[in-house]
């Protein structure tokens, strides 16, 4: 769950796969690839896997009509927002927002959200998760973390994510991608459905892509976690240089 779900996909129950513990996104809506740049591309078994930034202005415009017309309650836009694209057609969004004392998790888990900024965290928010379930689901959502996790940790200078998700899908993240929950089940003010407040250091994430990234479970230590479908950690000064290249920074 993120602050953007519509009402009728808070009784899931636990994902089959990776892709639907995330929101869905219907093959009808288009969005439009002019309004957005590539990132990088994946050739797979599955076919062509585009990573993209959507843009300011008219991109984002669409990402927001777009949602609200499929019942998304959408609240304050991310920052960042990137795209999946497999042969061609948008099959994932992931948003990321930067911490400035006010992130959505601060409605639901003030006190979560404080304990953290306490300790010093520096965070970073996931946010407008959503997918088509069609989609090659490992590689899509590995993918989409691996450039939202450089762009928070590199640009940012974020050492942890925080992330809201419906309990039933809390075990997916904790196995999947080693998410920690804190604090208890609240309601999640802007949805109006139970949710959990998880969260990822971002330096386990990249020691995790160390040992996994890239090797797609085919090395006999074999990962039950989606840290296999990351890109090679050998890939990622091209992905800091072209990130750097989309947000205007140095790699």
């Amino acid at each position: 769950m993120s602050d953007e779900s519509p009402l009728s996909s808070i009784e899931l129950e636990a994902p089959a796969s990776p892709l639907q513990a995330l929101q869905s996104v219907r093959a009808e809506i288009p969005f439009v690839r002019s309004d957005s740049v590539e990132l990088v591309t994946r050739e797979t078994a599955y076919g062509r896997i585009e990573i993209r930034a959507l843009m300011e202005g008219a991109g984002h415009s669409l990402l927001e009509r777009r949602y609200a017309s499929r019942g998304y309650r959408l609240s304050r836009s991310a920052d960042v927002t990137l795209g999946a694209y497999w042969e061609g057609r948008l099959v994932s969004t992931l948003g990321l927002r930067r911490d400035s004392g006010n992130l959505a998790a601060d409605q639901s888990f003030p006190q979560e959200m404080a304990g953290m900024r306490q300790q010093g965290w520096q965070l970073c928010e996931f946010t407008r998760l959503a997918a088509d379930p069609e989609g090659p689901s490992k590689l899509v959502l590995a993918s989409l973390f691996h450039l939202a996790y450089l762009h928070a940790a590199h640009h940012w200078g974020a050492e942890f994510l925080v992330i809201e998700v419906n309990p039933r899908h809390k075990a997916f993240y904790r196995r999947m991608l080693d998410f920690q929950p804190h604090g208890e089940e609240r309601l999640h003010r802007s949805v109006g459905a139970p949710a959990v407040l998880m969260s990822l250091s971002l330096a386990y994430g990249a020691s995790k892509v160390r040992q996994y990234g890239g090797t797609l479970n085919e090395d006999e230590g074999r990962s039950r976690t989606l840290f296999p479908y990351f890109f090679s950690i050998d890939d990622e000064p091209e992905l800091l240089s072209k990130l750097a290249d989309v947000y205007g920074y140095d790699a």
